[in-house]
């Protein structure tokens, strides 16, 4: 039996005959059947651990399938070749940007195929390898302005990094391009960016696999939806068809109930205030944040909203205006002394910021709280132990052990895991960067309610999202920025799409007082 909705004349870009794939007792792929056509984007969604990333892998190479036959263009596969794919024209963008922090943009984009000075040398040509470079960043819409071709890669923020990633695979021309939750930390305007080369790639004949958890671009941008739940292919949808409520039922396996943001606090204390404050690309910003509250940044790529999260957290130096913070004088010399302050920070990409991937969980979890653990100095494997079972169970962390390693997890409970060592250390203030980053929407419900129980429970939560449906769902206030500073300020009744984008893009009022 076929997969595809209905026998007709596409062109097959790919082919799959009964993939299936195992690791130990459990089974994470069983695909019988499945084509994906040319000339089409195919959606793919279902929850972390529905076999999204093994079926990408099997497709590009880098899993060995257990069992089963891959066609690309017509042609067997090579499985567990990443050469044999790319020699195929498939190309993947990946959500774990595989690039080299210690080389150059240039070298990046074009590495396993620099251009050499003639076909007998080895030496590369270096005027070349930077012009290509540079060209295939304008065919993303990224000037010279926005990022050097020059510049370590390790020195950019994740969203430059992102659209690197996009760039690399389409100066490859690929006849099969996989994009493995491309827009995760976009804004909207590089999102839409990212979502027209799809299309455009489909046009032109090649084939695209879309993989997201942002199920508006994937039903917008798609020709058909495919649902995976538990390694295997539950739904095959139609545009018509694949309604968000129909793909959350497909994706879960029962109707799902989302809640939004409760009521602002009345009469609550200021908890956080900061006037004129600057910081290398901010500012002079001014906010303030009620204990209590949830209120949102928003903005463009760039925009300087990641920016502001790292000032008020103490990561990036301020260089000028002040901050308060439970109404004392809050001057950061560094992420340290924020952490004392009653500061929380959880970051945008929590593999390289927040976890020590081969590292167990109970490592993970207690790291901020050791010294409080330890009696008279010493700490015993036992009460750290203890203490990151009751840590993890408080925030639903859903695993084997506290021993396993939290790079084990998937993306959602690697991500319950950060806010459970962040709520562990009882802060008064809680700053959250892209929260729910490359999660599923039912780990997204669930960090939801978590940030919510952190403002009922007190706490000040100041929330930096690209997502503008999860800011008008979850926020009380939302902040948006453009170039570094404040351009408005918008209760939640008053909040929608139009009006945020048209404040980020710089043509909206802006804010010249504190933001109370």
């Amino acid at each position: 039996m076929t997969v595809a909705n209905e026998p007709h004349s596409r062109a097959v870009s790919a082919r799959l005959w009964g993939v299936q794939k195992s690791y130990g007792p459990v089974r994470v792929l069983d695909i019988p059947e499945l084509e994906i056509y040319a000339g089409e984007v195919t959606g793919v969604v279902g929850e972390n651990g529905a076999g999204k990333s093994t079926l990408i892998g099997t497709l590009s190479g880098s899993v060995y399938p257990d069992s089963g036959e891959i066609e690309i263009g017509g042609v067997p596969l090579a499985v567990g070749s990443t050469g044999s794919a790319a020699h195929r024209g498939v190309a993947l963008v990946s959500q774990e940007f595989p690039l080299v922090g210690q080389l150059s943009v240039a070298e990046n984009m074009l590495l396993g195929r620099r251009p050499r000075v003639s076909k007998r040398r080895v030496l590369v040509d270096y005027r070349a390898q930077r012009a290509e470079a540079a060209a295939m960043l304008k065919e993303v819409g990224l000037s010279p302005k926005q990022v050097s071709v020059n510049r370590q890669v390790r020195t950019l923020p994740v969203p430059t990094r992102q659209m690197l990633e996009i760039a690399k695979a389409w100066g490859r021309e690929p006849t099969l391009l996989i994009l493995d939750e491309p827009t995760s930390s976009l804004g909207p305007v590089e999102a839409k960016m990212v979502l027209g080369l799809a299309r455009t790639l489909a046009d032109r004949g090649g084939a695209v696999l879309f993989i997201g958890h942002r199920l508006d671009e994937v039903r917008a941008v798609s020709d058909r939806v495919l649902v995976l739940r538990n390694g295997r292919l539950v739904a095959d949808l139609q545009p018509a068809e694949a309604s968000e409520e129909r793909l959350i039922r497909e994706m879960v396996g029962a109707e799902f109930a989302r809640s939004g943001a409760k009521a602002k606090p009345d009469h609550a204390r200021v908890l956080f205030k900061a006037e004129g404050l600057t910081a290398d690309g901010l500012g002079p910003v001014d906010i303030e944040l009620q204990a209590g509250e949830i209120l949102g940044v928003a903005g463009l790529m760039g925009s300087g909203r990641s920016r502001l999260i790292h000032t008020v957290a103490g990561a990036q130096p301020a260089t000028g205006g002040s901050m308060e913070l439970a109404g004392r004088s809050y001057w950061p010399r560094g992420p340290a002394d924020g952490t004392a302050a009653g500061i929380a920070l959880i970051p945008e990409d929590r593999k390289q910021q927040a976890l020590v991937l081969f590292a167990p969980i109970h490592s993970n979890v207690t790291v901020s709280i050791l010294r409080k653990l330890a009696s008279k100095g010493i700490l015993t494997p036992k009460r750290e132990r203890n203490a990151a079972k009751k840590i993890t169970a408080d925030v639903k962390v859903r695993m084997q052990s506290v021993d396993q390693p939290v790079g084990s997890l998937s993306g959602g409970n690697q991500q319950r895991v950060v806010f459970g060592r962040a709520f562990a250390t009882e802060p008064k203030l809680l700053l959250l960067d892209e929260p729910t980053r490359g999660v599923d929407v039912g780990a997204k419900a669930e960090i939801y309610e978590l940030i919510d129980r952190a403002a009922r429970q007190g706490m000040g939560v100041l929330v930096a999202s690209s997502e503008l449906e999860e800011l008008l769902w979850m926020c009380h206030r939302i902040v948006v920025m453009n170039q570094g500073l404040v351009v408005d300020v918008i209760d939640r009744e008053d909040a929608t799409k139009e009006r945020i984008m048209t404040a980020a893009a710089g043509s909206g009022p802006r804010a010249t007082g504190a933001l109370a």
